[in-house]
């Protein structure tokens, strides 16, 4: 029986029962846990969760390991840009805990999963083994002709971001990391077209939201005639295209949006402008669960998010089964181009926001004058995960040599004796 191999992972956002990217990167660690040990470096943010499912589930194939974050992490909230600032002075002090751990007792593979963006530095040089970087993201723009959907507000924002990222690609530490990693996984061909040559050559496209964990659901429900908008109420998630999208629409037509957030009064006055304030209903913020219920219920799902790198909710729609009506941008179009199941998916391109509104509403009277009957999942999950096993056995073929097996004890060497990891409560040390 060959052993399975110890990896090294750095998930700073990892969680499970969450969405966003703590729902993400504890999807791709359970995809990688399938096939291989591994050793996960957590934020503390997501401790207790992952120690509540390590007692109800048992973690033979999972070691998390908290590392703290800097004194400035209570401040991150404040603004985007300090959440990453807090972020790569976290991995810093990951990169100390991981080497610790790897002198104790060598991994074979260091794999980055979260956050991971193409401008941003990941630690993978620094292990003489196999890396793994990715699912890599963070080059999905708004398209230009529909910046007039982005208010004053979220055209700063696109503009501040832009700014930021151009910035952060130059830094030495980043390009570092297109060279040195092994491997490449990324989410959209957005963020592949923006990896220089010799970093695309090593890449596989694979959208993080692939691996999303949803819970078990029950028998499927009866759709009902609405289409439903589940997303926080934010400039880059477009929800101004869906009150559009409304209007373009016949009288039997309703929406229902759930979410919350700065968004929310300028939709409420878009939608007495447009006369359709009777046909669209604010939830506000609703739970989980009670999300997966709605789309479950739903004609279909209108995904209109200008910048998505993939989109959990996305996901989490197809997976449950929902009809969906996408924006044809990034990450969302590749998920959506994932689907095995076609006639529950309509992507409409980008085009200018009067004709991109009425293509949309086309497709949201489709759904609800031609309800779907198929059930089940869109997604072939388990597809996905072989593709990620498959992306290890790329990476060992490629790095490792067999010098450097006999040399360091390769996980092809070692004993199928060897203990497998178990939650870990101590600090690392490496403080």
């Amino acid at each position: 029986m060959t052993p399975r191999p110890r990896v090294l992972v750095f998930a700073y956002s990892c969680s499970p029962g969450r969405g966003s990217e703590p729902g993400v990167g504890w999807g791709v660690v359970r995809g990688v846990a399938k096939f291989a040990d591994c050793t996960v470096l957590v934020g503390p943010e997501h401790r207790r969760r992952l120690a509540d499912w390590g007692k109800q589930h048992g973690t033979a194939s999972l070691t998390f390991v908290e590392v703290p974050e800097p004194a400035l992490a209570p401040w991150a909230k404040w603004h985007r840009v300090l959440r990453f600032l807090v972020y790569l002075f976290w991995l810093r002090r990951a990169y100390r805990a991981g080497h610790v751990l790897h002198e104790r007792r060598p991994f074979d593979f260091v794999h980055h999963v979260t956050y991971s963006t193409y401008w941003l530095p990941a630690p993978l040089r620094r292990f003489d083994v196999p890396t793994v970087w990715g699912p890599v993201g963070g080059a999905v723009t708004t398209p230009f002709r529909l910046w007039t959907n982005l208010g004053l507000r979220g055209i700063l924002t696109e503009l501040v971001d832009l700014v930021c990222v151009r910035l952060t690609a130059m830094l030495p530490a980043t390009r570092d990391t297109w060279r040195a990693v092994t491997t490449c996984v990324v989410q959209n061909d957005e963020t592949l077209r923006q990896l220089p040559k010799q970093t695309r050559e090593k890449a596989t496209l694979l959208n993080h939201v692939l691996f999303t964990d949803v819970p078990a659901q029950p028998a499927p429900r009866q759709r009902q005639s609405h289409v439903l908008y589940l997303s926080h109420l934010e400039s880059r998630k477009g929800p101004r295209l869906a009150i559009r999208a409304l209007a373009n629409t016949p009288s039997d037509v309703q929406l229902v949006v759930a979410g919350d957030g700065p968004e929310r009064g300028a939709l409420e006055r878009l939608a007495r402008r447009l006369q359709v304030e009777d046909r669209v209903r604010f939830l506000g913020s609703v739970s989980r669960e009670r999300a997966l219920e709605l789309l479950a219920e739903a004609a279909a799902v209108v995904f209109t998010g200008l910048r998505e790198e993939g989109g959990v909710a996305l996901a989490e729609a197809m997976l449950i089964g929902a009809p969906i009506i996408v924006l044809a941008n990034g990450g969302a179009r590749t998920v959506a181009q994932a689907a095995h199941d076609p006639e529950r998916v309509t992507l409409v391109d980008p085009a200018g926001p009067a004709e991109t509104a009425r293509r949309l509403g086309v497709a949201m009277t489709a759904f609800v004058r031609n309800p779907r009957d198929a059930t089940g999942p869109n997604i072939d999950q388990a597809q996905a995960c072989r593709r990620l096993q498959q992306v290890f056995d790329r990476t060992a073929d490629a790095f490792v040599s067999e010098t450097r097996r006999a040399r360091r004890g390769g996980w092809a060497a070692r004993s199928p004796e060897s203990p497998r990891p178990g939650i870990i409560d101590a600090q690392p040390e490496s403080q």
